[in-house]
């Protein structure tokens, strides 16, 4: 007997849960964790080592991407300005509640303090 679309739906989305629950248990980065903290230290490092045409480089290829999956391209580079403001600002990540521990000093409060140490690497 065939499944019906809403079945079909119903064990992706138990599915989907089940790895959601395995990753938070595990502690793993799913890919957008990874992404965010990819963008966040290059937009920072490029910042603070006066490193404009790099951002820019990096900008003009992230909004073509964007735009290349439908987003809008004045919107995607208004989006990415607003996050370089915002970094730049001091802005940073907030510790994922669920990733923490019960000690407040067992570690740093945002990942930028973490990272600060963390450079890119030269281009030649």
């Amino acid at each position: 007997m065939a499944q019906t679309q809403r079945e079909k739906l119903d064990k992706q989305r138990i599915r989907q849960q089940r790895i959601r629950d395995r990753m938070k248990a595990e502690r793993r980065p799913s890919r957008d964790d990874i992404a965010r903290a990819l963008l966040h230290w290059s937009i920072t490092a490029n910042v603070r080592k006066g490193r404009e045409t790099l951002l820019f480089n990096l900008q003009t290829r992230i909004v073509e991407i964007l735009v290349a999956q439908g987003f809008d391209e004045v919107a995607a580079d208004a989006s990415f300005d607003d996050l370089v403001d915002r970094y730049c600002e001091g802005w940073s990540f907030r510790r994922k509640q669920h990733l923490g521990t019960d000690d407040a000093s067992s570690g740093p409060a945002d990942l930028p303090a973490a990272l600060a140490g963390l450079d890119a690497p030269d281009r030649d």
